[in-house]
């Protein structure tokens, strides 16, 4: 391919997706314009955000299934002070940033033995848009659980607190 039609072609592409500040400042630079458009992540396009587990485990004062995504102090001491009722040594409260993060919270409620799992396993954001992904397991029939009621849960911390709007959808 001669190299003004891969010009030409990249400056569509730049164009089509909505990066036109890639080509002016790769113009004014000495830096090839594929390399300027590589660097500039799509706005739109999905991005991983990070996320911090706080507490996982089988035993919650929460016994029914809910997904909670949480923005404030009151509301977080609120649902760790229901988490946490049940223990005998109630843990103190974790603490987070709310300028910067917001508190995701999945519990699958109360099952009747053990081999029951909940995960927050990733976050993304697109624009406005906080997708939190959950992958929930249970023993496959016949396995060796424990005989006792359980309560699953994660609960994490994730960095995006300028986010408008948050969903929790079923891992792939």
């Amino acid at each position: 391919m001669e190299s003004s039609s891969a010009v030409a072609i990249l400056l569509l592409l730049i164009t089509a997706t909505g990066q036109w500040q890639a080509r002016a400042q790769a113009a004014s630079s000495s830096q090839p314009l594929w390399e300027t458009a590589a660097q500039e992540p799509n706005k739109n396009s999905p991005h991983r955000v990070p996320l911090h587990t706080i507490a996982k485990g089988v035993r919650s004062g929460i016994r029914e299934p809910s997904q909670v995504a949480i923005r404030s102090p009151t509301e977080w001491q609120k649902l760790w002070r229901e988490h946490t009722s049940t223990s005998t040594a109630s843990a103190p409260l974790p603490t987070v940033d709310f300028d910067k993060e917001i508190v995701a919270a999945v519990f699958l409620g109360e099952k009747p033995t053990g081999g029951y799992n909940v995960e927050i396993s990733s976050t993304e954001v697109t624009d406005s848009l906080l997708t939190i992904f959950v992958k929930e397991t249970s023993a496959k029939p016949g396995a060796i659980v424990t005989q006792g009621f359980t309560q699953p849960f994660h609960i994490v911390r994730i960095e995006a607190a300028t986010v408008e709007t948050i969903s929790f959808r079923r891992a792939p």
